[in-house]
């Protein structure tokens, strides 16, 4: 009986070291934990790897995604991820036919893809805060945009951007936060967003 239970014993600590090796390694890597970055970097890896059904199939995954996204922002938002979304579309038809021939086509794609919905959650968080509603979870949404966004250009955040990421980050995800971190911000991942778009002609 004894022999048993350290047998399960041993399994579980097991099991709970590779859970965190596995965690690690996702944070070592950079490997995105949301949507719409978790396709598009499965698309990216599947692109590399010359499996371009898969990657066309991620990149449509990431475009529906963006397509539900449309729904949930400001009204005259909606076009600018719209669009985003329709050419994440476009460019997974491509992949599947073989008519895109370098992966940085693809970085330059999701790079533009966060972009606009960094740039609809922003100006989302923006009206909300206005009309004195809670804009916690919206400018959540711009910062986890903004970081896929830089990532897919290359692009470092200057450091009032990433202290806005990270103050965000550190409230967590479905968080509220006070009304004057939320302007901070606001203002910190608005700045990120101007930046990241002149590099990347948004």
């Amino acid at each position: 009986m004894i022999s048993r239970w350290s047998s399960v014993w041993s399994i579980c600590v097991v099991v709970v070291l590779m859970a965190g090796v596995a965690t690690a390694y996702a944070q070592t890597t950079g490997a995105p934990t949301v949507e719409p970055d978790k396709s598009m970097a499965s698309a990216h890896e599947a692109f590399v790897k010359g499996d371009m059904n898969k990657a066309s199939e991620h990149i449509k995954k990431a475009a529906a995604y963006l397509h539900a996204q449309e729904k949930k922002v400001a009204k005259d938002t909606s076009a600018g991820v719209k669009k985003a979304a329709d050419d994440l579309d476009q460019l997974s038809a491509d992949v599947k036919k073989g008519a895109v021939k370098s992966p940085d086509d693809l970085k330059k794609a999701f790079g533009k893809a966060d972009h606009a919905l960094a740039t609809a959650w922003h100006a989302t968080a923006e009206q909300e805060q206005k009309a004195g509603k809670d804009a916690s979870t919206s400018i959540t949404n711009a910062s986890s945009a903004l970081e896929g966004a830089a990532r897919w250009t290359g692009s470092k955040l200057d450091t009032g951007a990433q202290a806005a990421v990270d103050a965000v980050h550190k409230a967590g995800r479905g968080a509220r936060m006070g009304a004057d971190a939320v302007g901070r911000a606001i203002r910190g991942v608005g700045d990120g967003i101007a930046d990241v778009g002149r590099k990347i002609g948004g």
